[in-house]
């Protein structure tokens, strides 16, 4: 809040409040709808009450009033004033937007006041808005020089409100976008951002609006795809969404679909590119479909570049497609400006004359024109460019005017086809970009419909925009000197950093048919189908989560969860198991009672409802699982969470045993009675362990008396196991995992401190040739072992390095690294010298596991295995060579590109730390690699590349230690040319590599490549292609130009241009501008190689 302000006497209150309004409020664009000022002379100021309101008054169809805490509001030290909308809660959709000035004033002295100004959107949710510390209670009664109070006298004072009632254009003026409904509003409904997705949202929110792009996607057969593995069923599923939710729409699936993983959300990317190959995608999977040819009717256009001779008859020219425009903003004030530039003309002359085939050197002009625009028009501000002066790319935020429609005829080749077409244009996209180079947001603005409004596509809201917000604020430049964003006036304007670089125009003789409606028709059934159920189990599932304070689990456990139990503890109580463990996982009512859930159980049971006692099954302080108590026949009228709370108290869910009746106990009992310091019987279960089978289990449960000795079950427990009366057992009680112990048999259980829910674990004594045989086949003996085995025991999965093969392994964890290789060994009938483990990365790259006399298992994957999130793998290699043998190697990667450049085989190589390149070309040989061409020269050239550019060849006599140690370098192979073998000396070699937009952003195969003299262009060009592998379609969107460390300069391709006639530089290449399908470029500032593989 301003602090109070005081204004020179000659502005009254009373006379001059419009005066005091156009100096004190924020000067506004939108247009007044009312203008009031309403006096309160207040008397009797110190009998005020803590809250007052003063004397209600209307302004723009509502009525106001000042509400007044004289004494201050949630503070004492100064009054505190408020304008209120009184009628604003009438009605949630109730708002005003307004601006005020409240002025303080003594009555007999109305140019001398206090006032502070705001302005505000009233509502129902804030229908007030003022100033807490409007003046300082002390100020009120101070005295001028004179004696006189400067405010309050005679217990009198004057409160004046000037309000300016203020049009809201758009419906959210001055919001503060709490509980905003983007749907309500607009229509439309946002996406969300992923991280840094911004710029795609932007994008897609565009395309959604340009309903022939909607419906063309639509059309892409999707019945049977998957939406993660499909780009086209994904953006269905996007588009279909954005239609008819009401909430902001995710685009993980999307991104998904595109092979990208969640830190690519985190990158942003080119926007113009993204769009290209998005564009690309989408053709391939429109190939043979209804949609076949959408995207090329809707987006390209042609353009011809041609040479014209000034003086004779002779034109030389060629035609192209294009998706969209670049267009230069540097230097151009306006749309047409760089329209102009782009198609301008350059006259070659004097020393740059133009070889003209049959008339020799001529006079010429050179310049591109076009021959047709597409429906819908993308053109591409180029905001970034190269600085040569700071060698680095920037942002360009130049003032760039763009129209709402602009006439494109003069731009188009006056003989082309299409010339005698309308080519107005109306503008029905802006794509904002603000920030500078090394990030910042995108957002969009559309104009959805041809009669419609404009609407602000940020991410998850969407906005209605004035025409203002579209244009002026995404212009570029500076801020002209004027008002700052609080109305006082600017001194010197400043630079602005959110400007336009995308434009989307449409033709307006098209307009209807590309913004044509989307019916229920043009959704392809199953999309919808499939959406609707996935919607309604998402609203179930909803339902369900709302409901679920409501609810509560019940584990319930029997006699054959235990049985299923083949480890530890009483049972697996793990829901992810829970139909392996034969355990119940039941969803029910917390207030449900007790016996009518009991009896629900013993009905499913098919058991009488007496024929069935529960137990609450406990966490022990050992972090153990057992039965420890019945329930009691009082608690069937409690609800089950008052059961819980009382006897589970530090559980969530309520877990149970149920144990049947034995009608051998007596006549007329069913169970025995149950625990207390009386009770003679203690239940108790019992595991079979079996070393020959070395497989244990649970069997069931006895109840023993507590006064016997322990070997006084020894019968009852032969038959249980089967066994012959008289077989010799041994016992162990399990206390933990950690702690089995041998019973003694002669002791009673009293002494052996076995209570109500312990576990006996029993196997057959064993004979010493027995245990020697067991040993013999690497068993273990004694359930103690076999247990410790279980503990250490963990399931690895063993994957071959192409994939070939898998199986699973149970080792211990503790077994060192050569006692893991002999396993895998045998399994695999190999040598465990020559066997070699790998694990993947944080980056999912294999890397060798390095071997150490004392590594473990647990060292190889110790996150995987210490804590059993996941099953841990080891990828294995069968080597040619011991382990040994290989630490004295050193691992070589070694491109081998044939028959073409493009067609490239990764063969890695394991060869001698002080060997040669020769060494490397006898190890090609030995792998059976070889050249693929027919009449090839059959001469291998080897050479080293560093960030995909050509560093330097590399000879046989080369030793290993010239090779380059940098992370980006990169061995290739391939067959030199016959054509450079049959040379002339004066031809001369160049280096040539790929790059994408920016010559900083290299990817492919570099090569050196044979200049011919005097040899003409196009046939240059041929033999790059060829040399290249690329195909017609790829190598017709290659832009050829000369690149040094400063600058890349265009070639000029007009007939008659020779590569030989340039001198290259010993630093100059020659640079191959296309697009990088493979995504693996390198890039500048936060950008990431970029792909869509879905």
């Amino acid at each position: 809040m301003p602090d109070a302000s005081q204004t020179s006497p000659e502005l009254s209150v009373l006379d001059h409040y419009e005066i005091i309004a156009r100096n004190e409020m924020s000067q506004i664009e939108e247009e007044i709808v009312d203008f009031q000022c309403q006096q309160w002379n207040i008397t009797q100021w110190s009998k005020l009450e803590d809250r007052v309101y003063g004397p209600t008054f209307e302004a723009g169809g509502h009525q106001w009033n000042v509400l007044l805490f004289p004494k201050g509001n949630n503070q004492t030290e100064y009054s505190s004033l408020y304008v209120e909308m009184a009628d604003a809660k009438s009605s949630p959709d109730n708002y005003c937007c307004a601006q005020f000035v409240v002025c303080l004033s003594k009555p007999s002295d109305p140019c001398h006041y206090v006032h502070h100004t705001a302005q505000h959107r009233f509502n129902s949710e804030e229908s007030d808005w003022g100033f807490t510390r409007f003046i300082d209670c002390k100020q009120l009664s101070i005295v001028d020089e004179e004696g006189e109070p400067r405010f309050l006298k005679d217990d009198s004072i004057r409160i004046t409100t000037i309000l300016r009632v203020v049009k809201d254009p758009t419906g959210v003026l001055w919001h503060n976008f709490n509980n905003y409904d983007s749907k309500k509003m607009t229509g439309y409904v946002g996406l969300k951002n992923q991280g840094a997705t911004c710029y795609m949202n932007s994008l897609f929110q565009s395309l959604y609006c340009t309903n022939g792009f909607r419906k063309a996607v639509y059309q892409i057969p999707t019945v049977n795809d998957e939406p993660t593995k499909s780009v086209a069923l994904a953006m269905q599923r996007v588009f279909y969404n954005l239609q008819f939710s009401d909430l902001p729409v995710g685009t993980t699936e999307l991104t998904k679909s595109f092979g990208w993983d969640s830190l690519e959300a985190f990158m942003q990317h080119d926007v113009q590119e993204f769009n290209r190959v998005l564009q690309d995608n989408l053709e391939i999977k429109m190939k043979q479909t209804p949609a076949d040819g959408a995207i090329k009717n809707l987006f390209v256009g042609t353009m011809k570049s041609y040479i014209k001779c000034i003086n004779v008859n002779y034109e030389s020219s060629r035609t192209e497609d294009y998706y969209d425009i670049q267009l230069n903003v540097k230097g151009c004030k306006d749309l047409r400006d760089s329209f102009r530039d782009y198609i301008e003309e350059e006259t070659l002359e004097g020393d740059n004359k133009y070889m003209a085939e049959g008339h020799g050197l001529q006079d010429a002009k050179k310049g591109v024109i076009f021959e047709s625009f597409p429906p819908v028009l993308h053109l591409q501000l180029k905001r970034f460019e190269y600085d040569i002066m700071r060698d680095t790319m920037v942002k360009i935020n130049d003032r760039h005017e763009f129209p709402l429609e602009i006439d494109l005829g003069p731009y188009l080749d006056s003989s082309a086809a299409a010339a005698t077409e309308p080519h107005k244009y109306l503008l029905h996209g802006v794509l904002v970009h603000s920030g500078d180079l090394s990030g910042g947001h995108y957002f969009a603005f559309v104009k959805p419909k041809k009669d419609g409004n404009w609407l602000k596509f940020d991410d998850d809201r969407v906005v209605p925009a004035t025409l203002k917000e579209v244009l002026e604020e995404n212009y570029g430049g500076d801020h002209m000197p004027g008002l700052n964003i609080n109305g006082r006036p600017n001194i010197r304007g400043f630079k602005r950093f959110t400007n336009a670089y995308m434009l989307v125009y449409i033709r307006e003789s098209e307009i209807d048919s590309v913004l044509a409606n989307v019916t229920n028709d043009d959704i392809p059934h199953h999309l919808a189908l499939r959406l609707q159920e996935e919607r309604q189990a998402q609203e179930k599932k909803m339902k369900e989560k709302e409901q679920q304070h409501l609810f509560m689990k019940a584990i319930v456990v029997t006699d054959d969860t235990f049985k299923a139990n083949t480890g530890f503890d009483f049972a697996n109580i793990d829901e992810r198991c829970a139909e392996k463990s034969r355990l119940e996982i039941m969803r029910v009512r917390k207030d449900q009672k007790f016996g009518d859930f009991k009896r629900e159980l013993s009905a499913a049971m098919g058991l009488p409802e007496t024929h069935t006692r529960l137990w609450f099954l406990v966490n022990r302080q050992n972090r153990t699982i057992r039965p420890d108590a019945p329930v009691l026949e009082g608690e069937d009228n409690s609800t089950l969470e008052e059961v819980r709370q009382r006897h589970l108290t530090n559980q969530t869910h309520l877990r149970l045993y149920i144990e049947k009746a034995d009608p051998t106990i007596t006549e007329g009992q069913l169970f025995y009675p149950p625990p207390g310091s009386t009770t003679p019987n203690v239940l108790v279960f019992i595991k079979h362990f079996d070393p020959v089978t070395q497989a244990i289990c649970g069997v069931g449960h006895v109840y023993v008396i507590k006064t016997n000795k322990v070997i006084s079950i020894m019968d009852q427990l032969n038959r249980m196991l089967g066994y012959p009366v008289g077989t010799l057992l041994d016992l162990y009680e399990e206390i933990k995992p950690t702690m089995i112990e041998k019973m003694d048999l002669t002791q009673t259980f009293t002494t052996a401190e076995i209570q109500d829910g312990d576990i006996i674990a029993v196997q057959k004594q064993l004979t010493n040739e027995e245990i020697e045989f067991l040993k013999a086949e690497d068993k273990h003996i004694n359930v103690p072992a076999f247990m410790k085995y279980q503990l250490d025991k963990v399931d690895v999965r063993f994957t071959s390095q192409d994939g070939s093969n898998e199986f699973m392994l149970a080792l211990d964890k503790h077994m060192k690294h050569d006692e893991v290789a002999v396993r895998v060994a045998n399994k695999l009938s190999a040598d465990p010298e020559k066997i070699r483990f790998f694990v993947n990365n944080i980056h999912n790259e294999l890397q060798p596991v390095r071997r150490t006399p004392n590594s473990t298992l647990g060292d190889i994957q110790p996150t995987a295995i210490g804590q059993n999130l996941t099953t841990p793998t080891l990828v294995y290699e069968i080597l040619d060579i011991s382990l040994a043998e290989l630490e004295s190697k050193r691992s070589i990667r070694v491109i081998l590109c044939t028959p073409t450049l493009r067609d490239i085989n990764t063969i890695d190589l394991l060869l001698p730390k002080q060997g040669k390149i020769s060494d490397l070309l006898m190890a090609l040989d030995a792998k059976g690699a070889k050249f693929e061409s027919e009449n090839g020269t059959n001469n291998p050239r080897i050479f080293e590349a560093i960030n995909n550019k050509f560093s330097k060849v590399l000879n046989r006599t080369d030793a290993f230690n010239v090779l380059s140690p940098s992370q980006y370098a990169q061995i290739y192979i391939e067959e030199t040319p016959t054509e450079e073998i049959e040379a002339d000396r004066e031809e001369e070699f160049i280096k040539v590599f790929h790059f994408q937009r920016e010559a900083l952003r290299t990817h492919s195969v570099p090569f050196i490549f044979l200049v011919k003299k005097d040899e003409p262009f196009e046939e240059t060009k041929a033999r790059l292609q060829l040399r290249t592998g690329l195909s017609d379609k790829d190598w017709s969107k290659v832009k050829f130009n000369i690149v040094s460390s400063y600058s890349t300069t265009p070639i000029s391709e007009e007939a008659g241009y020779k590569l030989s006639d340039h001198t290259f530089s010993p630093e100059e290449s020659l640079g191959l501008d296309h697009i990088d399908k493979t995504g693996r470029s390198t890039r500048i500032g936060t950008e990431r190689a970029l792909s869509i593989r879905g």
